[in-house]
């Protein structure tokens, strides 16, 4: 029973990672307040809260599935998906942000290194394939903060040869 219940502790606290992209969200959203131009800023980064919130919706039912024991087979491209998706925004958001100073930089940094994470934890339930979500770049630096999920994949593509 102890075991049980340290496990289900264990999954609550990785599903609060997926609704810590929520929390990111707001960060934002409080950015447009403080900016020198609230209606640029809004317009900036209002496809990247969609972006991101949907994500979110889509990673925290996945994650709940996978919790309780549905099958895998659409949970990964939903997944993925989602993955894709909020990526994406981050790199759309990043080239349409001409000022370096911009204090939504920051918390896009802050969403990418979250997203890392729910990528580890959902990596403990199905392989993702991070080719098809996020650009090279992303992949390494998720690679090198996260030395299992390197291991993981260089073991599943060991694997497929």
């Amino acid at each position: 029973m102890a075991k049980a219940m340290k496990k289900l502790t264990e999954w609550e606290m990785k599903y609060d990672d997926v609704n810590e992209l929520y929390a990111l969200v707001d960060d934002l959203l409080n950015t447009v307040p403080h900016a020198a131009d609230p209606q640029a800023q809004l317009d900036l980064i209002e496809p990247l809260v969609e972006a991101i919130g949907d994500s979110a919706d889509v990673l925290g039912e996945e994650y709940i599935n996978l919790c309780d024991g549905k099958p895998k087979t659409t949970a990964k491209s939903r997944i993925e998906g989602a993955l894709r998706k909020a990526y994406a925004a981050c790199n759309e958001f990043s080239a349409r942000a001409k000022d370096a100073k911009n204090a939504a930089h920051l918390v896009v940094k802050k969403v990418k290194r979250q997203l890392e994470q729910v990528i580890s934890n959902f990596m403990e339930f199905v392989v993702l394939s991070l080719d098809r979500m996020m650009q090279k770049q992303d992949m390494e630096e998720l690679k090198q903060r996260h030395a299992h999920i390197a291991l993981m994949l260089q073991h599943s593509a060991q694997q497929g040869a």
